[in-house]
């Protein structure tokens, strides 16, 4: 790998390990105050629906001003939700809607931290490197997802009162943005790019774009499914565990280490000629896993989940994100190109929504205990329109 791709490596796999850290301390935080998945729903809809709106100021803004703007400035949102959360304790016992008022941080920062790694993903990584490059992100990650969970207990272990010991992971996450600003000011991803570039002309693909139609629905629907992880399935697994930290924590350290061997895996064995052999394999797994933990509401049903989505998001995954970047690609001499991958994370962003909307209709028209077993097998039949859009367009209209 270039200097580049492996600074990039290392920041997503930092921010993963804040991102896990903060888990427990925004998600079931959150929710402890809530007690509803509606409310939660409703939460990540307005989390996730502001992503496009920075995804375009992240966009404008680097095409003037270096990405570690684009970056800090996430990073400087995210570090306010999180003060705001801490703050905010009295409130969200008084009335809960106030944890919306997080949302809207998370969403901004998100959406511009995201736009920053999303975009460096395309133009970074060189055209031979890029099935490595995604492995070695995969890997990177889940080996933070296993260091996190043990520096977390670690900390709440060390102190008498929990509260401290958020105060505590706080301080860790803060530390772990300002290593990733500082990372981002020595990326060498120059811009080149000076020219404008549309977006809500490429949200709606024209048919008769089919490289372009295969990237917008396949995400859409891609998008769709990963719904269920933005929130959903860490509440469900916590709750099929009977709410034990400790057995919670040691199931998501298994669940790493699988998906580390799987990422390897992937990195020796994938190729573009091979992978939708992995693809199909992935996609049998990603189906059935969160079926398991509507199913079976119990500890082997989150291990059959964690197991099989830890060995899906690889296998699965992989060959998704190896397509799409090389499927973007094909637009890189004509245009800039930010225009596409903000309307692709757009396509992402309003699947999503869509997912976590049908959650809340399925709420309320079939009501308690029925509407998540309906919602969770909607969400997870849509990796299999994933697999056919890109299995019938990519081979044909491919980079």
């Amino acid at each position: 790998m270039t200097k580049t791709e492996s600074k990039l490596v290392l920041i997503n796999g930092i921010f993963n390990f804040a991102n896990v850290l903060s888990t427990s301390f925004v998600s079931v935080f959150i929710y402890t105050y809530t007690q509803s998945l509606v409310m939660m729903s409703i939460y990540t809809i307005i989390r996730i629906g502001l992503f496009p709106f920075f995804f375009t100021i992240g966009g404008k803004t680097v095409r003037k001003y270096p990405y570690s703007l684009t970056f800090a400035s996430g990073l400087f949102f995210l570090t306010i939700m999180m003060i705001y959360i801490l703050a905010a304790q009295g409130l969200f016992e008084k009335e809960p809607l106030f944890v919306y008022i997080a949302a809207i941080f998370y969403g901004v920062g998100e959406g511009l931290y995201w736009f920053s790694v999303n975009n460096s993903n395309q133009i970074a990584p060189l055209p031979e490197h890029r099935g490595d490059y995604l492995a070695n992100v995969g890997i990177g990650n889940n080996i933070t997802s296993i260091v996190a969970p043990v520096i977390s207990s670690l900390v709440l272990g060390f102190v008498t009162n929990q509260m401290y010991g958020y105060y505590g992971i706080f301080a860790l996450v803060i530390i772990c943005y300002i290593i990733i600003t500082i990372i981002s000011l020595t990326l060498n991803i120059e811009n080149k790019e000076t020219r404008d570039f549309k977006v809500v002309s490429h949200i709606i693909p024209n048919t008769k774009d089919k490289n372009w139609l295969m990237i917008q629905s396949s995400t859409f629907f891609y998008g769709f499914q990963n719904s269920l992880s933005l929130t959903m399935t860490n509440i469900l697994i916590y709750n099929a565990t009977g709410g034990s930290d400790s057995l919670y924590s040691n199931l998501l350290i298994f669940f790493s280490i699988a998906a580390i061997a799987s990422f390897y895996i992937m990195r020796q064995k994938m190729n573009e000629t091979n992978m939708f052999r992995y693809f199909k394999i992935g996609l049998f797994f990603i189906v059935t896993s969160a079926l398991a933990l509507v199913f079976f509401e119990n500890v082997w049903g989150a291990i059959y989940f964690g197991l099989t989505n830890a060995l899906g998001t690889a296998l699965y995954g992989n060959p998704y994100n190896l397509s799409m970047l090389n499927s973007i690609a094909v637009y890189d001499k004509k245009e800039n190109v930010a225009g596409r991958v903000i309307a692709k994370e757009t396509a992402m962003s309003i699947g999503r929504c869509t997912g976590m909307a049908m959650i809340v209709l399925c709420y309320f028209v079939f009501g308690e205990p029925n509407y998540m077993a309906i919602a969770v097998s909607i969400c997870s039949i849509m990796p299999i329109f994933v697999y056919l859009i890109i299995k019938h367009y990519y081979k044909k209209e491919g980079a």
